[in-house]
C-alpha cells in the first residue's frame, strides 16, 4: 500500500468515525450490556446441580431450575450432571453396546492393564468396569487434581482409573489364581468397591462408585485348557452336591413324617398300657376288699375262676381221689357218652 492510499484510508476513517462514533458506541454498549444481562441467568436441568462461585471463591449449591446471579466476571456457575451414571473400562472396549455387544481388538495397552500377578506367583486376565456417579459436585470441580487445561470430567476419570487398577491389582495379588478365576470374582468386586470408595472419599473427591464388575478372568491362553478342564470338574463337583442335597431335602421330610407317627404310637402305647395297668389295679383293690370281707369264700371262688380258665385250655384232663391209694384205670372226661359205651362192650 502506497503513502497515498494509506492517507486515504486514514482520512475516510476518521471521517466516519467522527459521523458514526456515537452509533457504534451505542452498539458496543448494547453488545455488553446483553452480554452481561445473558450471563445473569443459568439454568440446571434435572439431572443436575449448580455450583456458583463469587469472585473465586464458593458461592452455593443450587438445584435444577432456572437460577440468577450476578454478571460476569463476579459470579461464574458451572452445572454438573450428579444422576449420570458413568462408566470406565479396563482391560477392554466396548465400541457398540446393544443386543450384539462389539469389542474393539485387544492391544498391548489393554492387555498389559488385565495382566495381574497372584497370590500364588501365577498371572490371570483380569477384565472389569467402573460405574460411577457425582456425589458432590463442588469437590469434583475443585478437589481433584489434574493436568492443567485438562476438563474435570478427564480429571476425575484419570483419578478413577489410578485408584481402580492399584486397587484391583493389590486385591488379586493377595489370592490365588483358581480363587480369582473360579467362585471369587463377587468377592473381589464388592471388596474393590468398598476400597475404591474409602480412597475417593480421603482424596475428596466428591465421586460415588455405582458398581465394580469383573468382566472376565481367565488364565492366560497357554494354560487356558486346563483351567477349563479343573473348572468343568468342580462345576460337576458342585452339580452332584446339589443333586444330593436335592434327595437329602426329598427324604427327610417323609423320614420325619415317619419318626412322628412312630413317636405318636409308641405314646398311644403307653398310654393304653398304663390306663390297662390302672384298671387291673383298680380291679385287684376291688378284689382285696371283697376278699377281707369273706376270705374263704372268696379264695374259693378265686380258685374255682382260675381252675376255669386253666382246665379250659387242656386237652386232656385227669381226676384223681384223694382216698385211692393206687393208680385206677383214668377217666376220660372229654370222651363221649359213644366212646363210653364201646368200652363197656369191649368188657364183655
Amino acid at each position: 500500500m502506497s503513502n497515498q492510499e494509506l492517507e486515504n484510508f486514514q482520512y475516510a476513517f476518521r471521517h466516519y468515525w467522527k459521523r458514526y462514533r456515537l452509533l457504534f458506541t451505542i452498539w458496543a454498549l448494547a453488545m455488553v450490556c446483553l452480554s452481561m444481562g445473558y450471563s445473569m441467568f443459568y439454568k440446571v436441568d434435572p439431572d443436575s446441580r449448580g455450583v456458583v462461585l463469587r469472585l473465586g471463591k464458593f458461592l452455593e449449591k443450587t438445584e435444577p431450575g432456572l437460577h440468577f446471579k450476578r454478571p460476569w466476571p463476579i459470579d461464574k456457575a458451572y452445572v454438573v450432571p450428579v444422576t449420570k451414571v458413568q462408566s470406565i473400562e479396563f482391560g477392554y472396549s466396548t465400541v457398540a453396546a446393544g443386543r450384539k455387544t462389539q469389542y474393539a481388538p485387544a492391544n498391548e495397552q489393554r492387555k498389559r492393564m488385565s495382566r495381574m500377578l497372584t497370590g500364588d506367583l501365577n498371572l490371570a486376565l483380569v477384565e472389569w468396569v467402573v460405574q460411577y456417579q457425582i456425589k458432590d459436585p463442588y469437590h469434583y470441580l475443585f478437589k481433584i487434581g489434574g493436568d492443567r487445561g485438562s476438563s474435570h470430567s478427564d480429571n476425575a476419570r484419570l483419578l478413577i482409573s489410578d485408584v481402580s487398577e492399584a486397587v484391583m491389582r493389590r486385591i488379586v495379588g493377595d489370592v490365588s489364581v483358581d480363587w480369582v478365576i473360579t467362585e471369587g470374582r463377587d468377592d473381589i468386586a464388592a471388596k474393590a468397591k468398598m476400597e475404591m470408595q474409602e480412597m475417593l472419599d480421603r482424596f475428596e473427591s466428591g465421586i460415588r462408585i455405582v458398581a465394580v464388575k469383573l468382566q472376565s478372568a481367565a488364565p492366560p491362553d497357554e494354560v487356558k485348557d486346563a483351567f477349563d478342564n479343573v473348572n468343568r470338574a468342580k462345576q460337576n463337583n458342585k452339580r452332584i452336591v446339589n443333586d444330593a442335597k436335592g434327595e437329602r431335602n426329598k427324604l427327610l421330610p417323609a423320614k420325619r413324617g415317619e419318626k412322628e407317627r412312630a413317636i405318636l404310637e409308641a405314646e398311644g402305647y403307653r398310654a393304653r398300657v398304663i390306663q390297662e395297668a390302672r384298671g387291673r389295679a383298680k380291679a385287684f383293690e376291688n378284689v382285696l376288699a371283697e376278699y377281707k370281707k369273706a376270705p374263704d369264700i372268696t379264695r374259693k371262688r378265686l380258685y374255682l375262676e382260675a381252675m376255669e380258665g386253666i382246665l379250659a385250655q387242656v386237652d386232656e384232663k385227669i381226676v384223681i381221689d384223694e382216698s385211692v391209694k393206687g393208680m385206677l384205670p383214668l377217666l376220660h372226661l372229654d370222651a363221649g357218652s359213644e366212646a363210653v359205651a364201646g368200652g363197656k362192650g369191649g368188657a364183655r
